[in-house]
């Protein structure tokens, strides 16, 4: 209810207000440190306000892989010492250990529609001719590949990153789905990316902790610089490095996924369901072909290697090389996948993959 100019309303938008605690992943997940920390600041009496609010983005990362991290949580969600709103943000909520899950109260946000996408596109002031010729798309279109996503929405109709994402991969899987290119083509243009997206991340942690070094006393920059310092600048500029080539590899995971999911729409019928329909033509001979009745277990191959690449000590090149192998394998019928009755899904015992 604040005003532009409310104070506390700027700190909380800056997150610097005392009784606000907003937590992300360092790494590729909620570290069990970072909630040692959100369980001893619910500890203390709010320094300002009626009460504390707590925030932690990408709580999906508080699964049955990093279980330590959850359980850790569990004691300041069920008793917290004071007046303790908590606010966990997800993606995936299913992932999110149940003992967590059955202590929260679950509020969906749906996608944007996408008429309302193309009507901020349009107040942004996006130029729909030169969007229409550089992505062969209208703004419904954008807004249908943008997958209820503002954000994502304005980057590709403006050739942001999101785009460039998309120009790199979604030829590449085509190439791949068909036979005429390796597997290992599609994985090494994914892996480049997030060591482009690693790269930045180094650099602008640098030079930020170098600024910051040099308004430091000599002790306190001596300890700063300690490689036995996990707050140091070189644990920092790691964790932050790790975490920039998570998101990129998730957010190429994602197109991939999008991908996959109009192949399966297009073999099903449904071709009002595609998201990128500058690619339909040639998608729609792809579902055709043995594509087509194996997308969903290339659906559930993406997901599954997506939660293997969030695990802090997970084997990127390994992952996502066989990953593309399997997407290639299943494009060109190479191999079947069949649910296994009884295995869970998205679990590598939940398919019989054989040849044939």
């Amino acid at each position: 209810g604040g005003g532009d100019d409310c104070a506390v309303c700027g700190r909380v938008r800056r997150r610097v207000h005392p009784d606000l605690a907003w937590i992300s992943p360092e790494g590729g997940s909620i570290a069990i440190d970072q909630v040692r920390e959100v369980a001893e600041t619910v500890t203390r009496m709010p320094f300002e306000a009626s009460g504390q609010v707590v925030v932690i983005e990408h709580a999906d990362t508080l699964s049955s892989d990093n279980a330590g991290a959850g359980n850790s949580l569990l004691k300041s969600l069920e008793e917290p010492a004071g007046r303790v709103v908590f606010v966990l943000l997800a993606e995936r909520p299913a992932r999110i250990l149940p003992t967590i899950r059955s202590r929260v109260i679950q509020i969906d946000f749906p996608p944007v529609p996408d008429a309302l996408l193309v009507a901020a596109l349009r107040a942004h002031g996006i130029d729909e001719a030169a969007v229409a010729t550089t992505m062969g798309m209208d703004l419904t279109g954008v807004a249908r590949a943008a997958r209820g996503d503002l954000v994502r929405a304005i980057s590709l109709a403006t050739g942001g990153i999101d785009a460039q994402r998309r120009a790199d991969l979604l030829p590449v899987m085509q190439s791949v789905a068909s036979g005429q290119v390796a597997p290992m083509e599609l994985a090494n243009v994914i892996l480049a990316r997030a060591n482009t997206a690693s790269e930045a991340a180094t650099a602008e942690a640098t030079a930020e902790f170098s600024i910051m070094a040099e308004r430091m006393a000599p002790a306190e920059k001596r300890t700063f610089n300690a490689k036995s310092n996990t707050q140091g600048a070189e644990s920092r500029t790691t964790r932050r490095a790790r975490r920039a080539r998570v998101l990129e590899l998730q957010a190429s995971l994602d197109d991939l996924a999008s991908w996959w999911r109009d192949v399966l729409a297009l073999a099903a019928g449904a071709t009002e369901a595609v998201a990128n329909r500058d690619r339909q033509a040639a998608l729609t001979q792809i579902a055709a072909g043995p594509a087509g009745p194996r997308a969903v277990a290339a659906l559930d191959a993406i997901d599954e290697a997506g939660a293997r690449l969030r695990i802090n000590n997970a084997d990127e090149p390994v992952t996502i090389g066989a990953l593309t192998a399997e997407l290639a394998g299943l494009a060109q019928g190479r191999i079947r996948a069949r649910r296994t009755l009884g295995a869970p899904a998205r679990t590598p015992a939940g398919y019989d993959l054989a040849l044939g």
